[in-house]
């Protein structure tokens, strides 16, 4: 039987968008830069490797086309990444044709959000699995061609190299990524990096090299990248010597990124603007004083919410969109909602557009169930408490103001009182619609989407 000797790796799809289901939704592209982080260090090693996402196609769509490409049955493991617990649906469906198809086929199963906080439960959801990473995967991604290392959970720092997109199936319709530093650590009880300490960000001669050797691999076309850290926090120095490197290899390009409120100073963000900064993905989750503590966002919440209007402020100046990310928490009031609507009030000629969504609890029981009862003492509730068990993804009530079907309208108005159609899609197509997605085609598939659904304001919907 002919086996491929090329490394595949593919991202898990989602059967679903994971928030809601309408066809701009569904245009969405994420790139799996940490499979992509994998996949290029066989490449530097002299293997052969591809990574295919299955973004929102059928499990038996992807699987087909990898049969009739020839890139099944394979000579190596398949490597099976799995971004997030949206995707585990769509992972199972695709074990089970691989599994049908060839039984011999050794699945190797990472993504470790997913796979890393129980791997007991994981094993039990995906049987097909013959090997579980439960952590980042540079230092053993080559033994496992051959071999069974032992694997765990290892802090591992960012690689030294450039993501080589070229191994993308397909491409030139992503937008790239160039990961800046890995880690968080700042103790925020709903986020998944909480505990994992953040990592010094690379020197910005090494990431203005690799924005140039990313835009190399693109054929010099236009790129927008996003600058990966979870936790973005550069100092005015850093910003400054950044701007100094681009302008030295003579590069124009824009870029996004995303940090909290709180750690960036209005110099830093002039001298990232400078260095092809455009959006920026802000973390604030709540203007409410009481959220702030209950989060443990910061034990200050005026001095928070000071260095978020800062922020704006310099965002606004310097020409960069800001996103703003809020988050509706445990123990929501029609107090606590008033209190951050009123400040995004009065921030909001600084704001591009918001991301407005209820918390949820990620996780498998043994992870879940410690933010669950902890959300519980602000008066929060699972819609179902057996969820954690069967999908990972506990939804919740909130509060007794607001279960989980008010939260989820308070989301949308939320949304659509401060973004409309063409901040929607200056957004969007920034980062995560396909390149080359134009507003003529945004346009239509907001004409077959239910309004209903969409979090933007339809009323202000012009072509621009």
């Amino acid at each position: 039987m002919y086996r491929s000797d090329v490394v595949t790796f593919v991202s898990a799809g989602m059967l679903a968008p994971k928030k809601r289901d309408h066809a701009l939704a569904r245009r969405q592209l994420y790139l799996n830069y940490g499979a992509l982080s994998l996949a290029t260090t066989l490449r530097l090693a002299g293997h052969k490797a591809v990574l295919i996402h299955g973004e929102h196609r059928a499990p038996d769509d992807i699987f087909a086309e990898m049969q009739a490409s020839g890139r099944f049955p394979l000579r190596y493991p398949l490597m099976l990444s799995i971004p997030s617990f949206y995707a585990l649906s769509w992972a199972q469906a695709f074990c089970r044709l691989v599994k049908a198809a060839d039984p011999d086929c050794r699945v190797v199963v990472g993504g470790r959000w997913v796979v890393g906080p129980d791997t007991e439960w994981f094993r039990a959801m995906l049987p097909e699995a013959d090997e579980l990473a439960p952590g980042l995967g540079e230092p053993y991604i080559e033994k496992l061609l051959t071999e069974r290392p032992i694997l765990d959970r290892i802090a591992v720092p960012t690689p030294g190299f450039t993501l080589n997109h070229l191994l993308v199936d397909g491409y030139l319709r992503y937008q790239p990524s160039v990961e800046a530093s890995r880690g968080c650590g700042m103790g925020c009880k709903f986020c998944e990096e909480r505990d994992i300490p953040v990592e010094k960000l690379g020197h910005p001669a090494i990431i203005a090299k690799s924005l140039a050797g990313v835009q190399e691999q693109y054929g010099g076309g236009q790129i927008h990248p996003y600058l990966q850290s979870s936790m973005f926090m550069p100092t005015a120095r850093w910003a400054a010597a950044l701007a100094d490197e681009t302008r030295r290899l003579g590069l124009d390009i824009a870029w996004r990124t995303e940090t909290r409120v709180d750690v960036m100073t209005p110099t830093t963000l002039a001298g990232l603007a400078e260095a092809g900064l455009r959006v920026i993905d802000l973390g604030l989750e709540t203007a409410s004083p009481t959220q702030i503590l209950a989060m443990e966002k910061s034990d200050k919440p005026d001095r928070y919410l000071r260095s978020a209007e800062d922020l704006l402020a310099a965002c606004r100046a310097h020409g960069v969109m800001a996103k703003v990310n809020v988050l509706l928490y445990a123990g929501e009031s029609a107090t606590t909602l008033g209190e951050t609507r009123a400040w995004l009030d009065q921030n909001a000629a600084a704001i591009t557009g918001v991301s407005v969504g209820p918390v949820i609890a990620y996780g498998p029981p043994k992870t879940a169930h410690i933010l669950i009862d902890n959300w519980a003492a602000l008066g929060a509730r699972p819609i179902d408490m057996e969820s954690a068990a069967k999908t990972g993804i506990s939804v919740m009530h909130l509060s007794k103001d607001f279960d989980a079907q008010a939260a989820e309208a308070l989301s949308l108005e939320l949304s659509r009182r401060y973004m409309d159609a063409n901040a929607y899609f200056a957004l969007k197509s920034f980062s995560y619609y396909p390149r080359g997605y134009s507003r003529a085609s945004f346009d239509l598939d907001v004409e077959a989407s239910d309004p209903a659904c969409l979090p933007f304001a339809i009323s202000s919907h012009a072509r621009v």
